[in-house]
């Protein structure tokens, strides 16, 4: 640790904030290396970054280096994935409907970041509506653009890049459409209503 140090985290433009995803160059007994992930806790002493397997980071801020904001990982194109790959997807997270998908970067630019999400794991719930993380991918069946929101922040942080909503409901695809998601057509296969 070195007490010396400027406080580079200080020094951003705008005051860093958690739930913002962050990259830290630090220099510790350990060696240096980069931590980027989701800012969990920061305190006067320290800032704890979640990384995309789980892992928390507790950093001395005298430790950091560097610090930079990081947008939200792009990822692939939604639109080139597979068909066959969205039906599995969505049959394991128990949807059905006709699948629109886009990428969690387009859905969460310029918005505020939440300071906590729902518990790392498979699955979440969303004001009624579950939530799969598989991959890089959240699957959801219906829901609301505030809800698609929420999910997407909850999934990024585990990796995810893209985000599927199957519906059967034209409510529910016109709000899809005005949010900037990409229809695919009509599913393959039955199941449980995609609401």
């Amino acid at each position: 640790m070195n007490d010396t140090a400027p406080d580079l985290i200080a020094t951003l433009t705008l005051p860093l904030r958690v739930g913002e995803r962050v990259s830290l160059l630090v220099a510790d007994e350990a060696g240096k290396r980069e931590v980027m992930g989701f800012v969990t806790r920061l305190t006067e002493a320290a800032v704890a970054v979640v990384d995309r397997r789980g892992t928390e980071h507790a950093v001395a801020r005298s430790d950091v280096g560097a610090a930079r904001r990081v947008a939200v990982a792009l990822g692939r194109n939604p639109v080139a994935t597979p068909r066959s790959l969205l039906d599995d997807l969505a049959a394991r997270a128990g949807v059905a409907g006709v699948p629109w998908v886009a990428r969690i970067s387009a859905l969460l630019a310029d918005r505020t970041p939440p300071a906590a999400v729902p518990a790392w794991g498979a699955a979440a719930d969303f004001d009624g509506v579950a939530a799969r993380f598989e991959g890089e991918w959240v699957t959801l069946g219906g829901g609301s653009p505030a809800i698609w929101v929420d999910a997407a922040w909850w999934a990024t942080r585990m990796g995810a890049r893209s985000i599927q909503v199957r519906t059967s409901d034209p409510a529910v695809a016109a709000a899809l459409a005005s949010s900037g998601f990409t229809e695919l057509g009509q599913a393959d296969s039955q199941g449980p209503s995609g609401g």
